[in-house]
């Protein structure tokens, strides 16, 4: 069988390949991506930010640049934009806070405490202080932060990291601060019924809590007005400096590097309710409304019948904004690598003497980092009919590859970044004509595809709503690497000589199927 489609693959490549695609590959060149990308991941844009000045900016280029290469509105649009409102919910900067009272009420000192998710509206509350370690809990180990203390209704103090209780009982030296370890301890705080939870950076790490160590804080939510809520969640939990720490320590006599101290020497819990004081927590908020656009336009095809049907591409030019310390989170290879890669696509296009037969479709979502907000719209109100959109080729951190400092794991998980003649391509497979035409693609541009299936990264991107509305669907993808949402993501760091050859890739792959009389066979159907 696997032979029988890569011949059937390879036949599709023959017979599109009537005449050379030489001239419109040359048309995705080195000096246009490095144009595109010294923009899209400049400072100026401020990280790209779904409903930022900075995410319309981007917006603004990305659609002239289109139009300019002669990407036309869809049918009944008069433009390139398709509006998503969002109500923007922004932490009042200076006002949240934490002010501690003794056992008298009288007030002993205020200090700044940092929302890991900004709530949806004004908080104020009140209750006592618990130090619970790392909040960490091993049953193999016996080792049980919570055990002995009644977290309900109380502010939990947790420091980052975990013991080494087979060693020093310090975290391991060179243990990173993962996210993902970090927000599996959540669970256990709220069943136990906590009321908020304090994240501190351990003293032995050195430095308080940045983006390197807990990425989820920034001074605005964004909630989506185009679709239903059906709950308002409100994570209760806040990022505080070691500084802080120690006075909400206080009135026990500690510090938060004795107590660090104690729980490595006996390698056993040290956990308490901080005597005679009660911490109030307050909160403000400021909502606005903000517009944020996904960019739509397209090449109509040439048959009068195919026209009808399209493959369409997709790449999030949104990133995240700033990080906690203000620095601006460029997102250099995500996404303005993939945006830039889908730019040099339409170029190739709008170069073709001969148009394919069916329709091409170029898509750059906003509200990706937000919750693939912008393709979920799309796929919900589609500009093109989606039962006559036969594929779909996505592209999502596409120029980044391997370096030295590319060890160990990322802030939320494994580092498995590709080296630079390598691509990985994410799919469900349900189509393996369409995988195997992807990579003799990338095989003819000179990188070599890893096909993961669906990896541990196929729900995390803008394919997979077209993949849960039955289209099939692949993502072009580097992998993790140590940069990943952090403000290293830069575009000094980026391999154009990657993000040519895969964008070369993307093309030959789109131009088959749009040239083919016959839509790609779903051999292997997934159940949605």
């Amino acid at each position: 069988m696997k032979i029988r489609l890569l011949l059937l693959a390879t036949t599709i490549f023959v017979a599109t390949s009537s005449y050379s695609q030489k001239k419109e590959l040359n048309q995705i060149t080195l000096g246009e991506a490095q144009k595109h990308m010294k923009y899209l991941a400049s400072d100026a844009l401020e990280g790209r930010r779904t409903g930022s000045d900075g995410n319309i900016r981007a917006a603004e280029y990305i659609s002239s640049s289109a139009l300019e290469m002669g990407i036309k509105p869809l049918p009944g649009q008069i433009d390139l934009y398709q509006p998503l409102t969002y109500l923007k919910v922004s932490s009042v900067p200076g006002e949240s806070t934490v002010t501690l009272t003794d056992s008298v009420e009288n007030n002993q000192v205020t200090a700044d405490i940092f929302p890991l998710i900004t709530p949806s509206d004004n908080v104020s509350f009140s209750g006592e202080i618990v130090f619970a370690g790392y909040g960490y809990n091993n049953s193999e180990v016996k080792y049980n932060d919570f055990s002995g203390v009644s977290l309900t209704d109380r502010i939990v103090i947790i420091m980052t990291r975990k013991p080494d209780l087979h060693g020093s009982g310090m975290p391991a030296t060179g243990e990173v601060v993962n996210e993902s370890a970090e927000f599996r301890k959540l669970p256990m705080l709220m069943l136990q019924k906590a009321k908020a939870i304090f994240y501190v950076a351990d003293p032995a790490l050195g430095t308080d809590i940045s983006p390197s160590t807990l990425s989820l804080g920034s001074s605005y939510q964004l909630v989506p007005l185009f679709k239903n809520q059906s709950f308002n969640f409100n994570l209760n939990a806040y990022s505080i400096t070691r500084e802080t720490a120690d006075l909400l320590l206080k009135n026990a006599g500690v510090t938060l590097a004795e107590m660090q101290d104690s729980i490595a020497t006996s390698k056993k819990p040290a956990s308490f309710i901080v005597p005679g004081l009660k911490a109030d927590v307050k909160i403000n908020v400021s909502k606005d409304t903000v517009t944020s656009f996904n960019i739509v336009g397209y090449i109509e095809g040439s048959d009068p019948k195919l026209k009808n049907e399209c493959v369409i591409y997709t790449a999030h030019y949104d990133h995240s904004g700033f990080d906690i310390s203000g620095r601006v989170l460029n997102g250099a290879n995500d996404n303005a690598s993939g945006s830039t890669g889908l730019l040099g696509i339409a170029r190739a296009f709008t170069s073709l003497d001969k148009k394919p037969l069916r329709s091409i479709l170029f898509f750059w979502t906003t509200g990706e980092e937000e919750g693939l907000h912008g393709s979920n719209y799309y796929t919900d109100n589609p500009l093109f009919p989606l039962e006559n959109t036969i594929a779909n080729i996505n592209f999502d951190m596409i120029a980044r590859s391997r370096r030295e400092s590319d060890t160990g794991a990322s802030h939320n998980g494994k580092i498995d970044i590709t080296g630079p003649d390598t691509i990985k391509i994410i799919s469900a497979g349900e189509s393996t004509a369409f995988v195997a035409l992807a990579k003799e693609a990338c095989l003819k541009s000179a990188i070599y595809p890893v096909d993961e299936g669906k990896g541990a990264y196929f729900s995390g991107s803008d394919h997979y709503p077209f993949h849960k509305k039955g289209i099939p669907a692949i993502f072009f993808f580097t992998g993790i690497h140590r940069d990943y949402h952090q403000h290293t993501d830069d575009y000094e760091f980026i391999d154009f000589d990657k993000l040519i050859k895969v964008s070369k890739a993307g093309f030959l792959t789109g131009y088959k199927l749009a040239s083919s009389h016959e839509r790609p066979v779903i051999d292997k159907p997934v159940k949605q």
